[in-house]
């Protein structure tokens, strides 16, 4: 006999389930509606000014500094390798071949009233004394990234690479 109370098969398909019951078996239930309320749209919105300050400075703190001889790793690698190519023959780890005491150590230049990295770029365009300006064979902004270059090495005190 059959059982009064049992459900036909076919009445199965079509019997009514609780909501979560789907989310149980692999669907995913859909956000309600009143998640995307003013809180949520306030933190979206504070959330992009922040990232639009952090973007801001970060390019402060990553742009060349407007004062002196630029620093940018670019423009010291350029004057690394223009000093290997023009002026290690004679600059050797900052030495001199040809006068001993006018070397690009630190104390020397600051002794011969060069403070900078514009003073080395000066001389390695135009020359000083016995050495010829180099300007035309650095090219351009070639002076002021040996400048650079030179400057950094002298304030490193020439670490041996």
């Amino acid at each position: 006999m059959a059982n009064p109370q049992a459900l036909p098969p076919s009445s199965l398909a079509t019997t009514p389930f609780p909501a979560d019951i789907g989310a149980h078996q692999g669907e995913v239930p859909q956000d309600p509606p009143h998640l995307d309320n003013v809180g949520t749209k306030l933190v979206r919105r504070i959330g992009a000014v922040l990232l639009v300050l952090l973007i801001g400075l970060a390019a402060l703190l990553w742009s060349t500094p407007a004062w002196g001889a630029s620093t940018d790793v670019v423009v010291l690698q350029r004057g690394g390798a223009l000093f290997q190519n023009h002026c290690a023959g004679c600059h050797l780890n900052g030495g001199n071949v040809i006068r001993r005491n006018k070397t690009l150590k630190r104390q020397d230049l600051l002794r011969e009233g060069v403070k900078g990295a514009a003073d080395v770029a000066r001389i390695a365009a135009n020359g000083k004394g016995q050495m010829s300006g180099y300007a035309k064979v650095l090219g351009e902004g070639g002076p002021d990234a040996v400048g650079a270059w030179v400057w950094k090495q002298a304030e490193l005190g020439w670490p041996r690479r």
